[in-house]
């Protein structure tokens, strides 16, 4: 008996026959908010400085000079536009695992681009990663095979990955839609509250459903273990390659060892190709690890689908913890550590990421310091022309009162004059 048929078998919902739902499914409305609260800050903090650390990456990636002609570009921006996809996806995690599970209210379109937008985010973080690892074993391995040979092919392999990845991600498209379903909440106090009719966003795909688990071996095997056991391989030839050549390369003389013999010094020019081969290697590696290991839960709980006839009690909670306690935390996680793992395992793309954050930071002070002295200007300006206003009102004031006292003295002297004029025609008649 699958699941499906042990829910069934629980309840039934009592509608009319042509509103008969297509689910039966056993589910809470939403977390308790102990669980959703916590949960919902935790995410929030992903999502913030994963898309942050993601768009710096992916402006380091095209924009510095020195990363447009390193060899690993490409495949960097690969994996922080699926990075970026990934983490778009997180809001509607949120909403649909922790706040309201029903009803849906976000369309058909959005349950079926969020499926699919998960589907891509893993096939295409695994087989760029493979097929970095396949042009880093030609690059090391064969290195009579040109360079230019490989650059050529670089472009048309990573459109291959995406197309790949586009089409893998169509099934769940069709699987996966909004849906009227008969709902057991095993929260509910009552048995009336335990019944409902409601829409959700859920494989709706009918008993044997071979499209949905088809799509989920497709997943496990072909953008999981395929992918695992070939980088696996090509790491191990790469590594065989390397000590050997190493050896030769300090039977010839062009490495030797420190002092210490604790590591390997370059003495030839050539030697630099091959450390910075190594530290490509050590890049990618610590990317690989993180992405398997934070995908693991994921694909386990998906094979668990398909496999897993008898639900018991230990399977359904081994089932649980893998599904929503490890699979959703550490998927997120994987997508915002990428940059970090960029960082710490190359130090020349932190050197870029510092270069990219040190013109954003003068672009901003630019910008907002223009703005702030134009508003200085300004106010100055406006001080200014207030100080002009005053000076000239009190030089007027000056100018009237300088000539107010100049009529008033003129009329003075000529009252004086008017006077004055008698006294002296009589002194001249006496005269």
């Amino acid at each position: 008996m699958n699941l499906s048929e042990q829910i069934s078998s629980l309840f039934s919902c009592n509608v009319d026959p042509s509103e008969k739902p297509q689910l039966e499914i056993s589910v809470s409305k939403r977390e308790p908010l102990n669980v959703a609260v916590p949960m919902t800050i935790f995410y929030s903090i992903i999502f913030f400085f994963g898309v942050t650390l993601n768009g710096v990456s992916l402006l380091t990636l095209l924009m510095d000079a020195q990363m447009r002609v390193s060899a690993i570009r490409f495949y960097l921006i690969s994996l922080v536009i699926s990075d970026i996809l990934q983490l778009l996806t997180l809001p509607v995690t949120l909403y649909r695992y922790y706040w309201e599970s029903y009803p849906w209210r976000l369309g058909s379109t959005v349950c079926k681009v969020y499926f699919m937008m998960r589907q891509v985010y893993c096939a295409t973080t695994s087989w760029v990663i493979m097929t970095f690892t396949t042009e880093r074993y030609a690059a090391i391995c064969h290195t009579m095979w040109s360079v230019s040979s490989l650059k050529k092919f670089r472009l048309p392999c990573l459109l291959s990955v995406w197309i790949i990845s586009l089409a893998s991600a169509v099934p769940f498209a069709l699987v996966y839609d909004q849906a009227l379903a008969c709902i057991l909440d095993y929260t509910a106090a009552t048995r009336a509250d335990a019944f409902h009719v409601s829409t959700m966003c859920e494989m709706t795909e009918p008993d044997p459903a071979h499209i949905y688990k088809g799509a989920l071996l497709v997943r496990a095997g072909i953008f999981f273990l395929v992918p695992l056991v070939s980088i696996c391989t090509l790491y191990l030839l790469i590594l065989l390659y390397l000590m050997r050549n190493g050896r030769q390369r300090r039977n010839m003389g062009l490495m030797r060892l420190d002092p210490e013999g604790r590591r390997n010094i370059q003495c030839h020019q050539n030697g630099k190709l091959l450390l910075n081969e190594k530290r490509a290697l050590k890049l990618m590696g610590a990317v690989l690890a993180a992405f398997f290991v934070c995908n693991f839960p994921d694909i386990a709980s998906s094979l668990m689908q398909v496999y897993v006839v008898v639900w018991s009690d230990t399977v359904h909670s081994v089932y649980t913890i893998l599904k929503s306690y490890l699979s959703l935390p550490l998927w997120y996680i994987n997508g915002a550590l990428d940059p970090l793992l960029f960082c710490i395992s190359s130090h020349t793309f932190r050197r870029a990421c510092c270069r990219t954050l040190g013109r954003l930071r003068s672009h901003c002070y630019s910008k907002f310091g223009s703005m702030s002295g134009l508003r200085q200007r300004t106010s100055s300006e406006e001080a200014s022309t207030t100080a002009i206003k005053n000076n000239s009102g009190k030089g007027y004031r000056e100018n009237m009162a300088k000539k107010r006292n100049t009529i008033s003295d003129q009329t003075n002297y000529n009252v004086g004059s008017s006077h004055e004029s008698p006294f002296q025609d009589e002194q001249q008649q006496g005269n």
